[in-house]
């Protein structure tokens, strides 16, 4: 009778590994589909990190167990080892220092989500000015922003923009997305202490929950850096979809209508940013010189997005950065959904995501040898 309750218990863990396997290698295969076709692929990369480590703790259980199902999940995570250095990095985690190495350029870049402006009504203030007080701190040479609102004329005395200038960046590139409303407006832009010697701007399309793509091309000293930036589709999730992933999370129903609505939203934002990294993978192969490229891609490190855009440019995380690098604040500690991605050209010196409670995202910064 023991005997078999044994055999049964271990043909279920068998089983429970054969699932995980099948979910791990539905991952790796995602950097080759077409997840704007094939969007449904793309969902388990969102727990890649969960899933990993349950295979690591299969992988023990069968080495204490003497169990040959070692060599399999051993093989398995081999052949992810595209994924898992796409996810982690294996570094440390080092002190950020304040002061820049000679011809190097620091790099911030933040999803801002309207400077707070548009967040809890029932607050008395907003956080930004600490946001801008952390700019000032930091002293970047270049900041990217994306959800960054203004009034409705940038050079206005009270806008965002002029006070930004002040801390000494007097060169900027603004694409507004949100033209509707009457005194204000929303987009992507750059800010340069450098000069900015041309620029431009490309519109992903009507109907889309995505801000637009522009580039700064930006001299410093003698070289010239192509800077672009980005915030590819959202897939507005509201209060409701996160108390619904909430309930998921804690292992309660959500509701098969919730469920839905999720579904729904997740699948649309695959399709749009499939599309939209082939035009973003696009004009980084026209730029005639060094690309430094940032974005909310508000996709994960397993997309086919990332492995599109990402191409031959440097992860700066990936680089310098320390394990997985959330750059999210909510649902789950492994989304790290915002990039600084450079050229070969540049070396790597320092990179780190800045915990602030300012924004839904973390600002990431770091700082490359020219």
């Amino acid at each position: 009778m023991l005997e078999k309750t044994r055999s049964l218990f271990r043909s279920v863990l068998v089983i429970i590994n054969l699932g995980i396997i099948f979910l791990y290698l539905s991952v790796c295969f995602v950097p080759y589909i077409n997840t704007g076709k094939f969007w449904f692929i793309a969902f388990p990369g969102l727990a890649f990190p969960l899933i990993f480590l349950a295979l690591l703790c299969f992988m023990i259980l069968w080495i204490l167990v003497k169990s040959k199902w070692f060599w399999v999940c051993l093989f398995v995570i081999f052949i992810g080892i595209q994924q898992i250095l796409a996810v982690f990095s294996f570094h440390f985690r080092q002190p950020f220092s304040a002061p820049k190495q000679p011809n190097s350029l620091r790099i911030l870049h933040w999803n801002v989500e309207s400077w707070d402006d548009s967040n809890d009504k029932s607050k008395t203030a907003s956080y930004k000015p600490q946001m801008f007080e952390l700019l000032k701190k930091e002293n970047a040479d270049v900041l990217c922003f994306e959800e960054y609102s203004d009034r409705k004329r940038l050079g206005d005395s009270h806008s965002n923009a002029v006070t930004i200038m002040k801390m000494g960046y007097p060169y900027y590139l603004f694409a507004a997305t949100d033209k509707e409303k009457v005194h204000s407006q929303q987009g992507v832009i750059i800010f340069s202490k450098y000069p900015i010697i041309d620029s431009a701007t490309f519109n992903y399309g009507e109907n889309t929950n995505a801000e637009h793509l522009i580039y700064a091309d930006i001299k410093v000293g003698e070289k010239t850096v192509r800077v672009f930036t980005t915030h590819l589709q959202s897939v507005r999730f509201e209060s409701s979809d996160y108390e619904s992933l909430s309930r998921l999370k804690h292992a309660q129903d959500p509701g098969y209508h919730d469920s839905r609505t999720i579904v729904s939203k997740l699948k649309k934002g695959y399709v749009h940013r499939y599309e939209q990294a082939q035009l973003v993978r696009g004009k980084i192969n026209e730029s005639p010189y060094p690309v430094i490229l940032t974005g909310d891609f508000n996709d994960v490190p397993n997309s086919s997005t990332y492995f599109i855009i990402k191409g031959d440019l440097q992860d700066t995380f990936l680089k310098k950065g320390a394990f997985i690098g959330r750059t999210f604040r909510y649902i789950s500690p492994t989304l790290r959904i915002d990039y600084i991605l450079a050229d070969t050209s540049f070396k790597v010196n320092q990179f780190r995501v800045i915990h602030v409670p300012y924004s839904d995202h973390y600002p990431i910064e770091t700082d490359l040898q020219l």
